[in-house]
């Protein structure tokens, strides 16, 4: 399991302070390369995003650790944020399974030891419907797309836990899948586990005024009609409105997730009960997803849409329902738990990120971990769209009030936080074994000689019972001056005559993880 050396870091008596280096998997980025298999169809069902129910192929790309010999990997579904409309036409820059943030979230997660999966759902919903007389339409339609992007990732989950069961074509463990939603994301994946009784539907304010039935609406009745619609796992429902045919029959439950910006349509949805653990990470004066209890309004219009419960409130209750047990009570001093606890009101599990109100119109700023650029934007919007200077320039400032200091560097600054603060949590939650202990037993049985070496430098690990899987020598400045992959010996000779005589760090791959040691050439 290869990890580059951190550039960072500026000499190698720094690195070589401590007696054990391991890198630990799942909670650091043990390998250095990702493959991708782009657009597997995971399912099909009907979209009402053009008014013409058509039927659409749904569609995942996933993100493998490339040399990883772990057969049954856990597994994280990225869900993407954008509002429920499609990229662009939401008035945002994101919007898709592309997005940067899901991108950088799927591959760092598989360079952490995971298969990693980012998903397409139904899109649609009607925001243009304007003031009190749209009211029902509002609220009913973005309703009613969150339980089918919900229906679509219980069949992602469905589809590829099969896949595990039988030829497990992308080394998953399907015991163990973990949500992670990104913005609108993060209302499907709270939405996943906590829905599984009709009566949360039904509360007073989910019920229909009006009668509808263009939208499927009766009035006094919940907006969400499961036998048009169908129930909480996509079956059932009524012809022309939904497909029951996603992997039936294959269990939909998931370990885990992770709430980035999202909210909960009620707060009375979390149950007590054996419950899946959260953790979230939500800006505190997020203008579209409450922090703790707010209202839903559209952006352009200031129109209300639905009362829901943000990040701190779900993560309160979670906490109080011991749901996140596994990780309550840590004595955890890692700077990402020191961080959140100073600002998190002591509710284990709440990353809350602290910004000022930006400049001009918005009154909070969001999604600090998405980055895009102009050009894209631009070249997308007016000449693969055909929209106008003027539209696209609404579209890229509009992306840009709530994240005024966008950029790349910024971006990777916060996932690498909500990595930090998450994985511990999950590798707690899901009992999952890092390697460090192996790692221990292996490095007091490995044996590296002579030291100082002269053109040949011996590894033994015969000791250990475990193969040697890579073999990678670093220079002082970091460089990578030889590498010996794929191998399966435990008694491996390397070549370093080529070499200056010097300091070098010498990384030992096995499939616990990863030994560092440094060695003296002189040549």
């Amino acid at each position: 399991m290869k990890k580059p050396l951190l550039p960072f870091l500026l000499t190698l008596g720094l690195i070589c302070s401590s007696a054990n280096l391991f890198s630990q998997r799942f909670l650091s980025e043990v390998f250095s390369s990702v493959s991708v298999t782009p657009n597997i169809v995971f399912g099909e069902n009907i979209q009402f995003l053009t008014g013409v129910a058509d039927t659409i192929d749904l569609k995942a790309d996933v993100y493998q650790p490339v040399g990883d010999t772990m057969t049954a990997r856990p597994t994280v579904i990225v869900i993407h944020t954008g509002s429920f409309l499609p990229i662009f036409y939401n008035g945002q820059a994101t919007g898709i399974k592309s997005d940067s943030a899901v991108t950088e979230l799927c591959r760092q997660f598989a360079r952490r030891g995971y298969t990693a999966i980012a998903m397409d759902y139904r899109l649609g919903w009607n925001p243009q419907a304007i003031g009190p007389a749209g009211q029902d339409i509002r609220t009913g339609t973005l309703l009613q797309s969150v339980y089918r992007a919900m229906q679509d990732v219980k069949a992602c989950v469905r589809y590829f836990r099969n896949d595990a069961s039988g030829s497990n074509t992308y080394g998953i463990d399907e015991s163990r899948f973990i949500l992670t939603g990104v913005g609108s994301g993060g209302y499907v994946a709270m939405a996943y586990v906590c829905l599984n009784n009709p009566a949360q539907i039904e509360l007073p304010k989910f019920l229909a005024a009006t009668t509808n039935s263009n939208y499927g609406f009766t009035a006094g009745l919940t907006y969400i009609n499961q036998s048009i619609w169908g129930d909480f796992d996509g079956y059932g429902g009524a012809p022309g409105y939904n497909l029951a045919t996603n992997t039936p029959g294959v269990a939909n439950d998931v370990a885990f997730v992770i709430n980035m910006g999202g909210a909960l349509g009620d707060s009375s949805w979390l149950q007590a009960g054996p419950n899946v653990p959260f953790v979230a990470f939500h800006v505190v004066n997020d203008p579209f997803a409450p922090y703790k209890d707010g209202s839903v309004i559209v952006p352009t219009t200031g129109d209300f849409v639905v009362d829901v419960s943000g990040s701190w409130r779900v993560i309160r209750i979670a906490d109080s329902l011991q749901n996140n047990i596994a990780f309550q009570n840590n004595t955890w001093t890692d700077p990402y738990t020191v961080r959140a606890n100073q600002v998190n009101d002591g509710f284990d599990g709440l990353f809350p990120f602290e910004l000022p109100d930006p400049p001009g119109p918005a009154t909070g700023q969001a999604g600090p971990w998405e980055w895009y650029d102009s050009t894209t934007v631009y070249q997308t919007c007016m000449f693969g769209l055909g929209f106008t200077q003027g539209k696209t320039d609404t579209i890229w400032y509009s992306s840009l009030a709530t994240n005024p200091d966008m950029s790349r560097s910024k971006a990777i600054a916060y996932i690498d936080t909500i990595m930090g603060y998450a994985n511990p949590r999950i590798v707690a939650a899901l009992n999952l074994s890092t390697g460090i202990n192996n790692l221990s037993s292996i490095k007091s049985s490995l044996s590296i000689f002579p030291n100082p070496a002269s053109g040949f430098i011996n590894i033994d690990a015969s000791s250990t019972n475990a193969p040697v899987r890579y073999i990678s020598l670093y220079d002082i400045t970091g460089r990578l001056v030889s590498k010996v992959a794929t191998l399966e010996d435990q008694k491996i000779k390397l070549d370093v005559q080529s070499l200056q005589s010097g300091s070098y760090l010498i990384k030992i791959g096995f499939d616990a993880g990863e030994v560092t040691e440094k060695i003296s050439i002189r040549n």
